[in-house]
């Protein structure tokens, strides 16, 4: 009876390793044990609510990524069902959003649909694979004043490009600039029966956004008030559809509709990997080929997107990135299968399910349900939804991604800042967002290069308050990695040169590490001064530090102290107090700090 009970208990740890990796990655086995009957109700709620904002949404930004309407709903109902097995936050809701379809749109266009399946594939497996690697942290290299620039750009481009619609009119340009000029030259094309519609289903949407904020004690009306307003595109389109269809059978609507859309599910079925194009037969290379850079930048903003709202409305709880990226990933991947767009969760979605006291991820099974109720029974009735009632939904969408708050805040507090969102947004608005988005990021990496190439350096002259000695104090403000060796090591050099007969000590503090290079930049120091007679002391200098420098050079002939406190008192002699000793611009002798920085 022993071997087997040993046997068992030997592999008890690694079952229960499983059974927590398990859990870990399917999320779902970690909060549906203790779901109870409140829950159902309360997600019942929420899921509703969401897909009432979600079925509109998706119409309308599928029209955004250039794609028939069904595309949308494809891309929402699989997004919902697939983030309740996988997710962590229950507020995320994955579907269609208008920055992936601005983005979509901007890469595909003028190709098929099925390169913009194939692209929701490639960002799935893209967006998998850096959760696996653990790669969230290069999304915390992109700065939020970039995010910022290109969202509000992609809002601009957004509202331009519905423009047409809104006014009835036809353009051809995809341009910015080139619509604005186009619709300039056919400003006597507007139909003002599209015109009216439109500024009308804006306005509404508009107040219905500010029924919450009606003063009333009334628990039920207040209640009634929310639904309302955060229902107001499903209302705004139920209405102008009822008043499209009457108009379409009494006579013909004097609006453009949105036209048939299929009903149905769609096919389960592997992306194409080939495409006709003309005549011709496009292959996956080609493909591939032709969607360029957005295969990195789509998966990448995406994953941005979804763990910024992640993150804010996570409270406490700390954000698993990497389960995010993969579940996100997961997403796409079986979107691609259900021939859906790329997608990746949105605010606003988040908003109305937070609001909705939603409980659990479950609530995206009820979401998800009614965007299938949508293809399978309503979809015929999409047919007289008018299309500036879709640019409304957009146009006003669009609005709410301009951040118009950041840009007197940076203007106060940092110029830097200020102008690489203005730089991003200018950009995006005139080259694009693609353009946007890379030429500020190597913006941004220029800044974060700049901040460790050429760090702040604190040079002072430091008295002891125990002998009255005095010292050249340097501390570099970041780390010393090879890009800032030989700018430190200048620094030092003038600040010897400024003050000859000073020891120098060198303040470590914020230095955890060292690499080769800034290693042999200490080396070097230290072989010259000791050549000279000229003492060079390091403080605070870590375990890890140490063990660099004793790998890289003779650390012997190196004083190391704990503090300037600990400077030993032959080394402070070094300096005969009865000369006069040329101070460092700005400097002072006192025990005080009289500082000045080396730029």
């Amino acid at each position: 009876m022993g071997p087997p009970n040993e046997k068992a208990s030997k592999f008890a740890p690694t079952s229960r390793i499983k059974k927590r990796l398990l859990q870990k990655r399917l999320h779902i086995l970690q909060w549906l044990p203790n779901y109870t009957k409140n829950d159902i109700l309360a997600d019942f709620i929420a899921g509703l609510t969401v897909g009432l904002t979600m079925m509109p949404q998706s119409i309308a930004y599928a029209g955004l990524a250039g794609i028939s309407p069904e595309y949308g709903l494809y891309t929402a109902f699989i997004g919902s069902f697939t983030y309740v097995f996988f997710g962590t936050i229950k507020e995320v809701s994955i579907g269609p959003t208008s920055l992936m379809s601005l983005l979509t749109f901007s890469f595909v266009f003028p190709h098929p649909v099925e390169y913009v399946i194939l692209l929701t594939f490639i960002a799935g497996c893209v967006e998998f694979t850096m959760g696996v690697l653990k790669l969230g942290f290069l999304v915390d290299f992109i700065s939020p004043c970039l995010t910022s620039g290109f969202t509000s750009a992609s809002a601009i481009i957004i509202i331009v490009a519905q423009l047409k619609h809104l006014l009835g009119i036809k353009l051809h340009s995809h341009d910015t600039f080139e619509v604005i000029v186009e619709l300039s030259n056919h400003i006597g094309e507007i139909k003002w029966q599209d015109t009216l519609l439109g500024v009308t289903c804006i306005l509404s949407l508009f107040c219905f956004k500010q029924l919450t904020k009606i003063p009333t004690r009334s628990p039920s009306v207040k209640k009634l008030l929310w639904f309302l307003s955060i229902s107001k595109n499903a209302l705004i389109v139920l209405m102008t559809s009822l008043l499209g269809a009457y108009l379409y059978y009494n006579g013909g609507a004097p609006f453009k509709l949105t036209g048939p859309v299929p009903k149905g599910m769609p096919e389960v079925g592997f992306p194409a990997l080939s495409s006709k194009v003309g005549n011709e037969t496009v292959g996956y290379r080609e493909m591939v080929k032709s969607l360029g850079s957005g295969t990195i930048v789509i998966p990448v903003v995406a994953v941005l997107a979804n763990v910024a709202i992640a993150k804010s409305y996570s409270a406490d709880v700390v954000v698993d990135a990497s389960q995010e990226m993969m579940t996100l990933g997961l997403c796409n991947i079986f979107g691609s299968f259900v021939k859906a767009m790329p997608s990746c969760g949105a605010f606003t979605r988040s908003a109305v399910a937070s609001s909705s006291d939603v409980r659990t991820p479950l609530q995206g099974i009820y979401s998800g349900s009614v965007i299938i109720l949508a293809l399978t029974v309503l979809a015929p009735y999409f047919f007289f939804i008018p299309k500036a009632t879709l640019a409304a939904v957009l146009i006003t969408a669009g609005s709410s991604l301009i951040d118009y708050e950041i840009f007197p805040v940076l203007w106060k507090c940092n110029k830097v800042d200020f102008i690489l969102t203005l730089m991003t947004f200018v950009i995006g608005v005139v080259k694009g967002v693609e353009a946007a988005i890379v030429i500020g990021s190597i913006f941004n990496a220029m800044i974060l290069l700049k901040a460790w190439s050429r760090p702040n350096i604190v040079v002072e002259i430091r008295t002891t308050k125990e002998n009255n000695r005095e010292f050249v104090y340097v501390k570099p403000e970041l780390g010393l990695y090879y890009p800032a060796a030989d700018y430190v090591s200048e620094t030092v050099k003038k600040a010897h040169n400024r003050s000859p007969k000073l020891p120098i000590v060198v303040d470590c503090v914020n230095i955890i590490k060292v690499d080769y290079s800034a290693a042999k930049m200490l080396e070097n120091l230290l072989n010259s001064y000791n050549e000279r007679e000229i003492t060079l002391c390091l403080i605070n200098v870590t375990s890890d530090i140490l063990q660099t420098l004793k790998t890289v050079t003779d650390t012997s002939y190196l004083q190391l102290c704990k503090s300037t406190s600990s400077i030993p008192e032959k080394t402070l002699n070094f300096y005969n107090t009865e000369h006069e000793v040329p101070l460092l611009k700005g400097s002072r002798k006192s025990s005080v700090i009289s500082e000045r920085r080396v730029s």
